[in-house]
């Protein structure tokens, strides 16, 4: 089961009951039509919570419509912040029991010093860019690691298409083996990238390559011109909180309850870095 992704009313979004939401990604000028649209959309299909991407001078008539914020990448665009803003439909999409554990694994990443010193590519592994030729593997690794995903990243088809729009994709490899993957999702119009999709199969973990795929992804698209890169990571996860806390991203905000990953909704956590 997949949530649709489409383009309507200048925006591009996702909506579904796999996600139980609607997530507008980009967002279109017509306030008027957009913000009533997905008002509809919400409550004819039940979702409980719609999250969308602005500008934070955007943010007015959001805010008015009974959006909050939740979190803020400060300097995303060229003139201004960007803000996730987000509707609660039910309640109990506010609720966070886990919420002292999240607090905790971010107290433990607070003052980490950013270091690239251990993050050496260890012996008889390789890196690269992956080409169409790699979606099949690389599909089948997201799928024997991940119970559930909130973009169908274990399809091969899903995988060449990310590749032909805007994202690119890097593997470390054992021999001749896929064993570890991330992906840069590139947006030219506000010079960021989405650093996302890492997986790295459990016989090879411990070897810090999470780590070496992000620096390596970072060298990369600086020379492309990106501006300033974020992710979207599980609130739950301390190794992937510490991964990115070490690599000089801040915290930038949480989502609550946003996304169905490893098997059931999650908050995530937004972190971001300007280069």
């Amino acid at each position: 089961m997949t949530d649709v992704i489409c383009r309507t009313h200048g925006c591009l979004l996702q909506h579904g009951t796999f996600n139980d939401r609607i997530y507008v990604m980009k967002c279109g000028d017509d306030l008027p039509r957009i913000i009533p649209f997905l008002e509809t959309l919400a409550q004819e299909n039940g979702y409980g919570k719609t999250v969308i991407k602005v500008r934070s001078d955007n943010a007015d008539p959001w805010r008015g419509a009974g959006f909050i914020e939740e979190a803020r990448i400060p300097d995303f665009f060229p003139d201004d912040d960007c803000l996730f803003l987000a509707k609660f439909h039910r309640h109990d999409r506010k609720r966070e029991p886990q919420r002292a554990r999240y607090e905790g694994i971010l107290e433990q990443c607070r003052g980490m010093e950013e270091s690239r010193d251990d993050l050496a590519l260890p012996g008889g592994y390789s890196l690269k860019r992956c080409g169409n030729e790699d979606a099949m593997v690389i599909a089948h690794l997201y799928r024997e690691i991940f119970p559930s995903y909130p973009f169908p990243i274990d399809d091969p088809v899903h995988v060449r298409k990310m590749m032909e729009d805007s994202s690119r994709f890097y593997g470390i490899l054992s021999g001749d083996r896929i064993v570890a993957v991330s992906s840069a999702d590139r947006d030219a119009s506000s010079a960021s990238v989405e650093m996302t999709d890492f997986a790295t199969h459990p016989d090879h973990r411990g070897r810090k390559l999470a780590g070496i795929l992000l620096h390596y992804m970072e060298d990369e698209v600086k020379k492309a011109g990106m501006r300033t890169a974020f992710t979207i990571a599980r609130a739950d996860s301390l190794p992937i909180s510490i991964i990115f806390a070490r690599s000089g991203y801040r915290f930038g905000g949480r989502l609550v309850n946003n996304t169905n990953i490893c098997g059931s909704l999650r908050s995530m956590n937004v972190w971001y870095k300007h280069f």
